[in-house]
C-alpha cells in the first residue's frame, strides 16, 4: 500500500514539497545564486515604489506576487498572478505560479488547467513539467507524475529537482533504495541547495528503515 507523505514524512520533520523552490524565484532557486536571501517585505516595498512609476509593468507585478507569496499572503499573490495572465495569457511564469498557489490550496484540478496552458507554450521547461507532476501526484495520478519527472531528467540531466521529486514518489511508495538513489543524485548535482540538505536528511531516515544487511 502506498504511504501518504502527509502522514509519514511530516512526523519525521522532513520537507516534502518544493513548490516554492520550483516556481517562485524570489523565494529561492534550484541551486545557489551567490546572493543572500532578501526580506520579502523589503522586496515588496521596493516593487511597489517602482510600480508607482510603471503600474502596468507585468514583470514587476509578477515579482510582487512572489513577494506576497513569500509573506504567506497567498490570496493576494493569486490575484496578482491572475491579473498578469489576464493582461498577457502566455506569461508562463505567472501561469506556473498561479498553478502552484492553487495546488497548495488543494485545488489541484484547477491548477492543472494552468500547468497545461504553460506546457503548451513551453513544453520543454522542467519547471512547468515538475509542477504539473506535483499536481498530478496530489490527484493520485502517480504514474503520470513520475513520467513527467523522468521526462524532465532527459531534458536536463544535471537538474536536481526531478530527482528530488522522483525520490519523494519512491519514498512515498515504500521503495526506499530507489528513493535513496535519487536523493543521492540530488546531493551530487546540487550539493549546496536546500533540496540537497533535505535529501541528505531523507537518506539518513530511509537508511534506518532498511533491513540491517542492506544499509550502506
Amino acid at each position: 500500500m502506498r504511504r501518504r507523505l502527509g502522514q509519514v514524512w511530516v512526523a519525521l520533520g522532513l520537507l516534502v514539497g518544493l513548490n516554492l523552490w520550483v516556481a517562485l524565484p524570489s523565494g529561492g532557486q534550484a541551486g545557489p545564486t551567490g546572493e543572500a536571501p532578501k526580506d520579502p517585505a523589503a522586496v515588496e516595498a521596493a516593487l511597489r515604489a517602482k510600480l508607482e512609476k510603471t503600474p502596468n509593468d507585468l514583470e514587476l507585478l509578477f515579482q510582487l506576487g512572489n513577494a506576497l507569496y513569500d509573506q504567506g499572503r497567498r490570496t493576494e499573490a493569486q490575484q496578482l498572478f491572475q491579473r498578469v495572465i489576464n493582461k498577457q495569457p502566455d506569461f508562463v511564469k505567472a501561469l506556473v505560479n498561479l498553478g502552484v498557489v492553487l495546488n497548495e490550496s488543494g485545488k489541484s484540478d484547477s491548477a492543472l488547467v494552468y500547468f497545461d496552458r504553460a506546457e503548451a507554450i513551453s513544453p520543454k521547461e522542467i519547471t512547468v513539467l515538475c509542477n504539473k507532476g506535483q499536481a498530478l501526484y496530489a490527484l493520485r495520478e502517480y504514474q503520470k507524475a513520475i513520467e513527467l519527472y523522468r521526462t524532465s531528467m532527459v531534458l536536463e540531466p544535471n537538474n536536481a529537482l526531478p530527482h528530488y521529486l522522483l525520490g519523494v514518489a519512491f519514498a512515498d511508495a515504500g521503495i526506499y533504495r530507489e528513493a535513496i538513489r535519487e536523493w543521492q543524485k540530488v546531493v551530487a548535482v546540487d550539493p549546496n541547495s536546500e533540496a540537497a540538505k533535505t535529501a541528505a536528511d531523507g537518506i539518513k531516515v530511509l537508511q534506518g528503515l532498511l533491513p540491517p544487511g542492506e544499509r550502506n
